[in-house]
C-alpha cells in the first residue's frame, strides 16, 4: 500500500515538470452540477440551490481520489439579471489534499421571449496539502520527502457564458485561467486552464416521458479533448434514469428523482474500461440538491392571503365611501 501511495505523492510532485495531467475533478451528474463546471449557470433558474456532491473513483485502488463539493448560488434577493455563487471543493488523492473556494458574479439578458444568455464570473483560491506521515521513504536525506507536511497556496480566476431556453442550453467556460505557480519543493507545476464545453436539448416525448441527449467536451492541452455522450429518460418531471461514456475512459449510469418539488437525488457509477479497469471496481458519486422554490400550496396560500387583503382593502373604501361624515360632507358640497 506505501508503495502505490508514494507513486501518488511522485506523480504529483514530480512529473508536473514534464506533462500536464487533467486537474479539475470529475462529476458524471455534470447536467445536475452544471454550476461545477460553468459561473454563468449561477441564476439561470428563478430560485436559489444549495448542493452537496460526494464521488469516490476507482474503488479498491489505494490511494484513489476522493472529492467533496458543497455549493449555493441563485438570483441576488429579487433580482432577474444578478447572480451570486459560492462553492467549496476538497479532492484527495493518496497523500495529496486539494481544497478550493470560489466566489461567483453573474449577470443574464433576457435576449427575446425564449432566449436567454448568462455571464460569469469566479474568483477564489486554492491550498495544496502533501501529508508525509504514512510515506515509506526510501532515501532518508530526500530533501522533497523528508517531512511532515508540503503546502502551497494558489489564486484563481473562472469564466463562462450560459445560453438557454426552456429546452436547450449551451455552455462554454474556462477555468483555471490565472495559470499561477504551485509553489511546493521539488515540484515547477503550473494551474492549467481547463476549457469546458456543455449543452443539452429536452425532447418531449409525450405528457409524461421527457427525452434529454447531451454533452460535455472538456480540453486540457496537451491532453487530447475528452467528449462525455449522456442521454436521459424523464418521467413526469419526477424520476430520471440514463447512461453515459466518457470517451476512453468509463461506461456510466446515473439514476435520481425529484422529493416534493424542491429536494434532488441523484446517483451514478462509473464502470472503467480501459487502463485501470483491472485494478479497481468502478466509481460511485451521489448528489443531493434542496431548490429554495415555493410549492404550489404555498402559491396557493400566498394568493389567498393577497386575495384577503385586497377583498379587505375594497371594504374599507367601501365603507368608508357610505360612512355618514362622507354623506354628510357631499350634503354641504351639494
Amino acid at each position: 500500500m506505501k508503495i502505490r501511495v508514494l507513486i501518488l505523492v511522485v506523480f504529483s510532485l514530480v512529473l508536473p515538470r514534464e506533462i500536464n495531467a487533467q486537474q479539475m475533478p470529475i462529476y458524471t451528474n455534470y447536467l445536475f452540477n452544471a454550476y461545477a463546471f460553468n459561473p454563468a449557470v449561477a441564476g439561470s433558474t428563478p430560485f436559489v440551490s444549495a448542493m452537496m456532491n460526494y464521488r469516490d473513483q476507482w474503488v479498491g485502488f489505494d490511494g484513489a481520489p476522493r472529492t467533496f463539493m458543497a455549493s449555493m448560488y441563485g438570483p441576488f434577493k429579487k433580482s432577474k439579471k444578478v447572480a451570486l455563487g459560492g462553492m467549496i471543493s476538497t479532492d484527495i488523492t493518496g497523500l495529496l489534499q486539494r481544497t478550493s473556494v470560489y466566489f461567483t458574479y453573474a449577470y443574464h439578458v433576457q435576449l427575446n421571449s425564449k432566449w436567454k444568455l448568462g455571464l460569469g464570473l469566479s474568483g477564489g483560491a486554492m491550498q495544496y496539502r502533501v501529508s508525509l506521515y504514512n510515506a515509506k521513504l526510501y532515501d532518508k536525506e530526500d530533501q522533497v520527502l523528508n517531512g511532515n507536511l508540503l503546502t502551497s497556496g494558489v489564486f484563481d480566476a473562472n469564466a463562462g457564458l450560459y445560453l438557454y431556453s426552456s429546452k436547450f442550453f449551451f455552455g462554454l467556460s474556462g477555468y483555471q485561467m490565472a495559470n499561477n505557480s504551485i509553489n511546493i519543493p521539488g515540484s515547477e507545476s503550473n494551474l492549467s486552464p481547463q476549457f469546458y464545453a456543455m449543452s443539452g436539448y429536452t425532447f418531449k416525448i409525450n405528457k409524461n416521458f421527457d427525452l434529454q441527449p447531451s454533452c460535455l467536451l472538456k480540453y486540457n492541452s496537451p491532453v487530447p479533448l475528452q467528449p462525455e455522450f449522456s442521454l436521459r429518460a424523464i418521467y413526469k418531471k419526477l424520476f430520471w434514469i440514463g447512461g453515459s461514456m466518457r470517451m476512453n475512459e468509463a461506461f456510466c449510469f446515473m439514476l435520481g428523482c425529484v422529493c416534493y418539488e424542491r429536494f434532488n437525488i441523484a446517483y451514478a457509477y462509473d464502470f472503467p474500461y480501459m487502463g485501470l479497469m483491472k485494478y479497481n471496481t468502478g466509481s460511485h458519486e451521489i448528489m443531493l440538491r434542496y431548490n429554495f422554490v415555493k410549492t404550489k400550496k404555498q402559491i396557493n396560500k400566498d394568493e389567498e392571503e393577497f386575495n384577503e387583503i385586497d377583498n379587505s382593502f375594497k371594504s374599507n373604501l367601501k365603507n368608508k365611501k357610505k360612512s355618514p361624515e362622507n354623506t354628510e360632507q357631499k350634503k354641504d358640497e351639494e
